[in-house]
Formats: C-alpha cells, structure tokens, sequence
C-alpha cells in the first residue's frame, strides 16, 4: 500500500478544502500536514508520495510553503511529487503563478502540478484583504471558483500512479 502526504497551508480555507478533496480522492493510506497548524512534520521519508499546496497571495505562494519546499528540496526530489495552488486566475496567468510557485527543481521533477481555482470567504478576511482582492476581482474581471475536475484529474494521477509503481 502506499503512504501519500498531503503539505498544505491554507489561510482562508480554500488549500485546505482543496486538500481534503484530495485526501477523499486519492487511494491507498492518505495523511494531511496544515503547516499553518502545526509545529512539527510528520517524517517525510515514510511516505512514497508527497502532495504540496499553497495559495497565490500577491502573486506570491505562501512563506510558509516556499520555505517548506526549499529546507526540504532533496527530500522532496526524492518522492513522487505532486503540486498545486489555488489562485483566483485562470488560463496563462494561473499556469504562470503556477510556475513561479515552486522551486523549478521540483516544478520539473513533479508527477503532476495544477492550479484548482479560487474561492473567497469575505468573512474570513481583513479590512485590507477585502478591499484589494475586492478591487483585483473588480478590475480584471475575475469570477472565483473552483475546478472540481481538475482536483479530480490530479488524484487520478497520483492515484494511477501508485498503480503503475506496485
């Protein structure tokens, strides 16, 4: 059976949402790690594969995520590796958030990367969050949502995947 780990950071609740729907799709033992709630990692080298996620905030991928990924790198390009964020873009700007997101070592060595859309919880926002992402959504157009399809298609993957490899 293969362990598969699910890295995440979720600020709003949408990576996490995202993350979850992944740990329901994917087969075999399945574990999440919110480094937003967490102090320490499970061991990286029990698991086959390993899932990272991250949202797109001013055109950036979290601290916490990127730091993850660079003190882990070797780690990391020594598994099956699956990436994804989740932006409020679709089309080329979201493949280009989606290529600066992680460290290009990892972009290449990755099994599957995808973007899964965006959602936006006012509530769960400040002032200042509201009203830039609120004038960004306003100014470009943009209609929040998830690709429920693509969350699937990437789980497909990963799932395929552990298949091919047993």
């Amino acid at each position: 059976m293969h362990n598969t780990l699910i890295v995440f950071a979720s600020n709003h609740g949408t990576v996490e949402r995202c993350a979850r729907e992944l740990f329901k799709l994917i087969e075999g033992k399945v574990d999440l790690c919110n480094l937003n709630r967490r102090e320490s990692l499970p061991d990286l080298m029990s698991y086959d594969t390993i899932i990272v996620g991250g949202s797109i905030h001013y055109g950036k991928i979290q601290k916490v995520i990127a730091d993850f990924c660079k003190s882990n790198q070797t780690v990391l390009a020594g598994k099956r590796l699956g990436l994804f964020i989740n932006c409020l873009y679709t089309g080329e700007k979201a493949a280009q958030q989606l290529e600066r997101a992680f460290p290009e070592s990892l972009a290449r060595h990755a099994l599957v990367r995808d973007y899964f859309g965006g959602e936006l919880y006012k509530q769960k926002m400040n002032f200042w969050e509201r009203f830039i992402t609120w004038q960004i959504v306003r100014s470009e157009g943009l209609e929040p949502l998830l690709f429920k399809d693509k969350i699937a298609r990437f789980a497909q993957i990963i799932s395929s995947y552990h298949h091919e490899k047993a």
